[in-house]
């Protein structure tokens, strides 16, 4: 009988350098641990001489090298945008290059046994590479999650070395898997036009955050706010967001309420080497930044308290592969507004959608919620239907493919 090994290089070199985990940070780890717990599968790290089983738990910690990274990423993101991207390269080599040596045994793989690829391989530079090493050399069969195809099909937003390498990385594995994955229909049907593969949906489990934390930094006690959340990139359309509050304060004071009276507006997460603009934008529209909290470094606990304060969530994306806050806003009791963009917030009852780039509808949508009582009669309805999915599931859905072969 195959075994199934699972490729976590990535996820060791997230655990080195960030405390708060990625969105696919989240599917890969929660996917790895399911597969490992109830599937037999054994977490490896892989290298150009074959694979060494590692401890999950280690790739899951918050390590201490995590945990002095996080300020030295702060301040690197005040430093210009090159700067910035050539020495996030370094880092990922050098992380990588250790992730390659973590673990223990040197394991030796049959003819036939699947080797998983869940996460972000080309945050671990040299990580596809191997994987398709053992493929040529030891028979080994490919398992490949894609979580989206952004570098290749919006390349105006991944034009630097990282999204070079995703695109060139996703690419190579797409090419050689045996079986091949997607987290949404969407990226299934990219699958099938851009490449010609077959893919499988296999939608992610939902996140569990853990209790609220009693206070968040910024907020009064009982403050209502609107709540936007993910990484400070371009294509999260958060510029839009500073535009539409502008307008809102603009209306507000004009007739007579005051700038007070526009709902608080948190957008939590972390910053990004192409976020300038959304900084320039709360620069020039100084009524906005008046009702817009940034917060860069919320734990999850106060990440899970953020969403319990909101009304509902705000996900203008341009682009997305899944869409995480949506469902983690589900398991919060909060309804979204959210774009044709994102693929979790596509069909689903507790979401308003809106075109993707139309910021006029956008705001529309999200001054009629407000001023209306239908955020909580979704809540209701989230509280009373919304059943979440689990890892588990996933995982045997994924095994069911692998034995399939």
């Amino acid at each position: 009988m195959s075994r199934i090994y699972v490729a976590i290089n990535d996820l060791l070199v997230y655990g080195s350098a960030i405390t708060r985990p990625t969105g696919i940070q989240r599917v890969a780890a929660g996917l790895a641990a399911a597969l490992v717990s109830k599937h037999g599968g054994l977490p490896v790290s892989v290298a150009a001489g074959g694979m060494r089983s590692v401890d999950l738990p280690l790739a899951q910690r918050q390590t201490l090298a995590a945990r002095l990274a996080e300020p030295a990423l702060r301040l690197l993101a005040h430093t210009p945008r090159r700067v910035q991207e050539v020495l996030r390269g370094v880092a990922r080599t050098l992380l990588s290059r250790l992730a390659e040596r973590s673990g223990g045994a040197a394991v030796t793989p049959q003819a036939g046994d699947w080797i998983a690829v869940l996460g972000a391989p080309w945050i671990a530079p040299g990580m596809a590479d191997a994987v398709l090493a053992l493929k040529q050399r030891e028979g080994m069969r490919i398992a490949l999650l894609v979580h989206d195809l952004l570098p290749a099909t919006s390349p105006q937003w991944f034009s630097d070395a990282q999204g070079e390498a995703a695109k060139r990385d996703v690419e190579s594995l797409i090419g050689a898997a045996d079986v091949l994955c997607a987290v949404s229909s969407e990226v299934v049907t990219e699958l099938h036009e851009r490449y010609g593969k077959p893919a499988t949906r296999l939608m992610p489990a939902d996140p569990e955050l853990p209790t609220p934390a009693t206070s968040v930094p910024y907020l009064r006690d009982g403050e209502r706010i609107l709540l936007s959340v993910g990484t400070m990139h371009p294509r999260k359309n958060l510029v839009a967001l500073v535009k539409i509050w502008d307008g809102w304060v603009a209306r507000s004071t004009a007739g007579g309420e005051g700038g007070d009276a526009v709902p608080l507006l948190v957008l939590a997460g972390r910053r990004h080497p192409q976020d300038g603009a959304l900084f320039a934008a709360l620069a020039d529209h100084p009524g906005a930044a008046q009702r817009i909290r940034l917060i860069h470094d919320a734990d999850d606990s106060q990440l899970a308290s953020l969403y319990r304060a909101s009304r509902f969530l705000v996900m203008p994306s341009l682009a997305e592969g899944w869409g995480l806050p949506i469902r983690e806003a589900l398991l919060a009791g909060r309804p979204s507004i959210a774009t044709d963009a994102v693929p979790a917030a596509v069909g689903s009852p507790y979401v308003r959608l809106v075109p993707a780039g139309d910021e006029a509808e956008l705001g529309r949508a999200i001054t009629e919620w407000w001023s209306s009582d239908t955020p909580e009669r979704i809540s209701g309805e989230i509280a009373a239907h919304f059943v979440p999915r689990k890892w588990p599931a996933v995982a045997a859905e994924l095994s069911v493919l692998l034995t399939a072969e």
